[in-house]
């Protein structure tokens, strides 16, 4: 490596072709399986939209059933979005705040340390990157040619 931004050389230099067709697969792949996901986890709030308001309201965020509604339309509109690779940085941005919350909910208010908040440490990782990176090649915001 010659500098801090050039690549590593690769020990079988003949698979570099699979790897950068590879890039921008993984990156649909890992955006879309996120967003479905957060849709699978936001249908049932989607159902009832005020239904987390004491859970919410628990936390400080008050009125509870005002910031319950964000919540499922955060979570299950977010997915969708992040899925489909449309706004996606405003999705994941607000997606991530919705997991750093539940970090905390697990961490420290239900007292679950790391066990309990692992899922969301890797959901908000995940959803950090495409709230840094974008959409990437295969998304609507790079068809439409505009992103945040």
């Amino acid at each position: 490596m010659t500098s801090q931004t050039a690549q590593p050389s690769l020990m079988l230099p003949a698979l570099r072709p699979l790897y950068r067709a590879l890039a921008p697969l993984t990156e649909l792949w890992l955006r879309v399986i996120s967003g479905v996901a957060l849709m699978v986890h936001g249908w049932p709030k989607i159902q009832n939209p005020t239904g987390a308001a004491d859970m919410v309201s628990g936390l400080g965020f008050a009125p509870g059933w005002v910031w319950s509604i964000l919540l499922s339309v955060t979570e299950f509109a977010g997915g969708l979005l992040l899925a489909l690779g449309l706004l996606t940085r405003l999705a994941a941005g607000g997606t991530t705040v919705i997991l750093l919350v539940t970090i905390y909910f697990h961490w420290v208010v239900l007292e679950q340390g790391y066990r309990g908040a692992e899922l969301s440490l890797i959901w908000s990782a995940v959803t950090l990157t495409f709230l840094a990176k974008g959409g990437g090649r295969f998304s609507l915001d790079r068809l439409i040619g505009r992103e945040l």
